[in-house]
């Protein structure tokens, strides 16, 4: 298994890594590839999501498409800063207050039936419009951004391994403990830290503290996106939301806390940039 994943996270991050540095930038025609790459993403991810919600009948078969041609329409909001604004802070508002929320009294996915296909556009599309916001900041700025999820994973395990006693959230993730968290929240603080603040517009205007806060922020919202999805994979009996990756599962599960973290990360940018 650890042969698989290793295989193809190597054949998986160059691909993105080319996407982010490669494809071209905002401005040129060719920018639409960037907008069909990010739109990939979210139709992959959309057709996990009707399997994974419960969702039944024609809606089920066609939410894919129905969330690409969504997705086309929503992308006119990149020419409305304000408006990309609203939607990211709505976003925001999910994650950061309705989400724990959720995790305490875990709601069934499942009762809400067909009604889940607003739900998965309210937590893929902002993240898929993100990720085209950050870019347009630069391509280290969105890589920065993205790393925040592979640091605070990877420092939660380790720190989870070493010194994890006191369980997280043992119904729905028995795996993940407080100190794995804490671990998290010091490895991505550790990272902002020596992180180059002039990738992103007047990033170097603003002081440590605030940088730090805004780690802190981007980490809990993390282990909050990883742990809804695990909760929905719980809720229906499911290990992975996909076999799509060898070894990693599903493209939800590669993207379970960057749908977190994508639009707190592009509301905060947003905000900076508009005032």
């Amino acid at each position: 298994m650890l042969k698989t994943r290793v295989i193809t996270a190597l054949l998986l991050l160059p691909l993105l890594l080319a996407a982010i540095f490669y494809l071209p930038q905002a401005g040129s025609i060719g920018y639409l590839a960037w907008i069909a790459f990010c739109g990939l993403i979210m139709v992959t991810a959309s057709w996990e999501w009707q399997r994974l919600s419960g969702m039944q009948g024609l809606i089920a078969k066609i939410y894919p498409l129905l969330t690409g041609l969504l997705f086309a329409v929503l992308c006119r909001l990149i020419y409305s800063p304000s408006l990309l604004l609203g939607l990211m802070l709505g976003s925001s508002f999910f994650w950061l207050f309705i989400n724990p929320v959720w995790l305490n009294k875990k709601w069934p996915l499942a009762a809400a039936g067909n009604l889940n296909a607003l739900l998965g556009w309210a937590l893929l599309l902002p993240a898929g419009l993100a990720m085209i916001v950050l870019r347009g900041a630069g391509p280290w700025a969105l890589l920065a951004v993205l790393a925040i999820a592979w640091v605070a994973d990877s420092a939660a395990y380790f720190a989870g391994k070493a010194f994890g006693k006191h369980k997280l959230a043992p119904k729905i993730s028995p795996g993940k403990s407080w100190e794995g968290v804490v671990g998290g929240v010091v490895g991505v603080m550790i990272y902002v830290y020596f992180l180059p603040k002039q990738i992103f517009t007047h990033g170097e205007s603003l002081s440590l503290v605030y940088w730090m806060l805004i780690a802190a922020v981007l980490t809990a919202v993390s282990v909050m996106g990883d742990l809804l999805e695990s909760l929905f994979k719980r809720q229906i009996g499911i290990k992975d939301s996909s076999n799509l990756l060898p070894g990693h599962g599903g493209v939800m599960d590669r993207v379970d806390s960057l749908l977190a973290i994508l639009p707190v990360a592009a509301a905060i940018y947003l905000a900076f940039y508009l005032f």
